[in-house]
């Protein structure tokens, strides 16, 4: 038996060189601009975490030349980088707050733990000859903390919701006192005739009215086209913050990750020639479904894939010589692609490479070495085996070389 433990106490400290947005400005009826500060600023995030990772093997004889192996252990994998910088965007209204607009954000999240396994591995070997094995081994991965998406409302560098402080709350009463409808852009002209008189709500009531069109229960559209070019709305410190949806990481995922390796190796006696092969069937308890609603963004575990590998050898008289398979079924390797949130999954590959090394002198070695000799190419695709992501043929590539020892 070997065991042993680690600890682990990590701290991380993330900043990001950015343009600050200073204010969002109401430019016409539904056109809004992030004003942003011409020089960049530093924005700070900060995190930690600790770890107790622990390992435990056993080994066992169960008979002559058959050997059982148990372990169990806790391993991490941190965040990417790019998901712990501090950075946060933070994007203009689509409309004025009481008319149901959206100020949507993203921000990183120096604070994500890592995702963290406990690893459980059993495993049975049989040794006939020093040259021949054959091994079946089982194994079980439960993974905590994968990284999700979620939504939250909160505040963004203190910015303000200039369509629903006082003054819009003035142009609103006065749109409602002329007979006028709610609408986008009613709201902005009346705000900004108001702004323009410096929040006097009469002299600017005086000017609406003049303008003021009972018939289409707006404004005069020319009226309308040149408050349009000549004034912004401004936000002021007595209008309220303003609540973003903001797109953030944060740790919310749990998945187990399972399956069996079989290996085995051969030699024909004293000929040189032997043959060596594996095979690895890899399961995991969520995957990407296919018909569920393409607005949502869904979790799904990718990189899973059965896989095998054969190879003939020859070992002898200072030639040594490999001819291998090596083979890699479907799999998911990407989620959440464009608006419709859809995924990449890879075709089959199976790869045939040959590699030659040969013993010239005691001191000179030379080498050749042939990959993926029958030119297999890629391709992935989306929900619908004809929905193309990517395709490209595959060509072979070839290595001669010599290596000399002192």
């Amino acid at each position: 038996m070997v065991a042993g433990v680690r600890y682990e106490h990590t701290k991380v400290k993330s900043v990001s060189y950015q343009t600050v947005p200073l204010a969002i400005v109401w430019e016409a009826d539904n056109d809004f601009s992030v004003l942003n500060s011409a020089d960049q600023q530093a924005v700070n995030g900060r995190g930690s975490y600790d770890n107790l990772l622990p390992q435990i093997d056993f080994q066992i004889e169960a008979a002559k030349n058959l050997i059982g192996r148990v372990s169990y252990s806790k391993t991490i994998s941190r965040a990417p980088y790019g998901n712990l910088f501090a950075s946060t965007g933070a994007g203009a209204l689509n409309n004025p707050t009481s008319l149901g607009g959206v100020a949507t954000g993203n921000q990183n999240n120096p604070a994500l733990k890592p995702l963290d396994s406990d690893n459980f591995d059993i495993s049975l070997e049989w040794y006939p000859r020093r040259d021949v094995y054959l091994s079946v081994g089982f194994f079980d991965k439960r993974v905590h903390n994968f990284i999700g998406n979620t939504v939250v409302q909160r505040n963004l560098f203190g910015l303000r919701d200039p369509t629903a402080g006082p003054l819009a709350t003035s142009a609103r009463n006065i749109v409602t006192g002329l007979g006028g409808d709610i609408s986008n852009v009613n709201l902005f002209t009346s705000a900004a005739i108001l702004q323009k008189y410096g929040g006097n709500v009469a002299q600017a009531t005086q000017e609406l009215q003049a303008n003021y069109v009972p018939a289409t229960r707006t404004f005069g559209s020319t009226y309308i086209s040149n408050t349009l070019a000549a004034i912004d709305v401004l936000p002021t410190s007595a209008d309220p913050l303003l609540n973003f949806s903001v797109n953030t990481p944060i740790n919310n995922k749990d998945a187990e990750i399972y399956g069996v390796e079989l290996a085995g190796q051969y030699f024909l006696g004293n000929t040189g020639f032997g043959i060596a092969a594996s095979y690895t069937l890899v399961r995991g308890n969520i995957g990407f479904d296919i018909t569920a609603d393409p607005t949502a963004n869904q979790f799904a575990l990718v990189g899973l894939s059965d896989t095998a590998n054969a190879t003939l050898i020859y070992d002898k008289h200072g030639l040594s010589a490999r001819l291998s398979y090596n083979w890699r079924g479907k799999f998911l390797s990407d989620v959440n692609r464009g608006a419709a949130h859809n995924p990449v999954f890879n075709d089959p590959y199976g790869q045939v490479d040959l590699s030659i090394n040969y013993d010239l002198t005691r001191n000179i070695a030379l080498s050749f070495e042939g990959i993926n000799l029958l030119e297999e190419g890629v391709r992935s695709y989306s929900r619908d085996y004809i929905n193309t992501w990517y395709e490209s043929e595959g060509s072979a590539r070839y290595l001669v070389g010599a290596r000399f020892r002192f």
